[in-house]
């Protein structure tokens, strides 16, 4: 399971897993002369020149792979092949299968198993063992210091322990790294998820909305032939006349949202001073809320040059909306401009969030609950801000009610 799942998992970026090894190498060659210098200072007979050039040689081939027009692919599997023939020499050099670092054969075989294909890793699996048998028969004698076999021995097992625990170290990082990788993409994966379910509930939503607004367009023209006629015929009745003129206003605002409905799908409005497009949405809102109480602060008028998407306004205005209900028909908004974003605060006074409420708010459509509403209106406004660049985070407010948050940048496309 997992030598087929880190390969795939790491295709996109073997390029930066070919540099982890490359540095990997680099540091298993200064241990290397390390161990030199110090078998120099136990006095070893050892053959230097031979084991000086197996060494310069997987320093020059590690150097090399930086710069050889290769894929990341095939600079690994050229590296942990050079790997193993350089072991290989190595340990024909000082005591063949007898030498404790022997056992550094196992992470080149674990390495290729995790990011080559399988028939390179079982290539270097079978010259890995092949070469760990030779070295029984073909090796120079294993180096003592001045004939005492004893303390050899004794080299031999402390050797043996080193090796060991560098191969853990080796192993424990690199395997760790990639672990910890695959739970890094494996959220990102579920996150993804979580965004397609939004967006395909959103996009469910916009074939609704837009047959809706098809059905509705011939009831609303009907209607506004009706009032007229009724304003017409009644022209005399003072008493009625203030209802008719109200019902006209509401097919107006209606037959002005449809309009809305259709714009959204095309270019945005050139830029404008972002305190005067708030303020004229914030007007048309209230038309369609005139008992609602909007008690506004902050970026009243002017600001910065700012042509928000059409679709930021039907999200602000869902907000709006939640608030005036949940809030009993009164609503704060402060807006202002913080760390190159729009940042726009709603606030009712009534209600609170539970804890289920808060988790939930914007990744999915929650029955309504009046003071504190909470329904579909929130997670469509929280869909268009991240589709935006932007953000909406709800929390309930120390002094009563909740607080919705939200920020949209600046710059860009937003």
């Amino acid at each position: 399971m997992m030598t087929s799942t880190f390969p795939a998992l790491f295709a996109a970026n073997l390029g930066q897993v070919a540099q982890a090894v490359r540095r990997l190498r680099w540091l298993m060659l200064g241990a290397a002369l390390l161990a030199l210098g110090l078998a120099a200072l136990l006095a070893l007979q050892l053959p230097w020149l031979l084991l000086a050039q197996a060494l310069a040689t997987l320093a020059v081939l590690n150097f090399a792979l930086r710069y050889w027009p290769l894929s990341p692919r095939s600079q690994l599997a050229l590296g942990l092949f050079g790997d193993v023939l350089v072991l290989s020499e190595v340990l024909a050099f000082s005591g063949g299968a007898a030498n404790p670092l022997a056992s550094l054969y196992l992470p080149p075989v674990l390495l290729a198993a995790l990011l080559l294909p399988p028939r390179q890793a079982w290539l270097l699996a079978l010259l890995s063992l092949g070469g760990y048998a030779l070295l029984f028969g073909w090796h120079l004698p294993w180096p003592l210091a001045g004939d005492d076999a004893a303390y050899a021995f004794r080299l031999h097992l402390v050797g043996m322990w080193l090796t060991f625990a560098v191969s853990v170290l080796l192993l424990t990082t690199f395997v760790s790294s990639l672990a910890r990788q695959l739970a890094q993409r494996e959220a990102a994966l579920a996150q993804a998820r979580e965004a397609q379910l939004r967006d395909e509930q959103l996009v469910a939503l916009g074939v609704q909305a837009a047959g809706t607004a098809h059905s509705l367009s011939t009831p609303l023209n009907t209607l506004t032939l009706l009032c007229d006629e009724l304003c017409a015929s009644h022209a005399a009745d003072a008493a009625l006349q203030p209802d008719l003129q109200l019902m006209r206003q509401q097919l107006a605002l209606c037959r002005q949202a449809l309009v809305q409905l259709k714009a959204g799908a095309e270019s945005r409005p050139p830029p404008q001073p972002i305190g005067d497009a708030l303020a004229q949405q914030l007007q048309g809102w209230q038309a369609t809320r005139p008992g609602v109480r909007l008690q506004r602060d902050g970026l009243l008028h002017g600001g910065p040059l700012m042509a928000p998407d059409p679709r930021f306004w039907p999200a602000l205005c869902n907000l709006l909306n939640n608030a005036a209900d949940a809030g009993g028909g009164e609503v704060e908004l402060d807006a202002a401009i913080a760390d190159g974003q729009l940042q726009l605060r709603i606030r009712n006074r009534r209600g609170r969030l539970s804890a289920a409420q808060l988790a939930r708010a914007g990744l999915a459509p929650l029955d309504s609950d009046k003071p504190a509403g909470l329904g579909l209106g929130v997670m469509l406004s929280h869909v268009t801000l991240s589709h935006l660049g932007g953000e909406l985070r709800l929390e309930n407010d120390a002094t009563g009610g909740v607080c919705a948050t939200l920020r949209l940048p600046l710059e860009g496309d937003a």
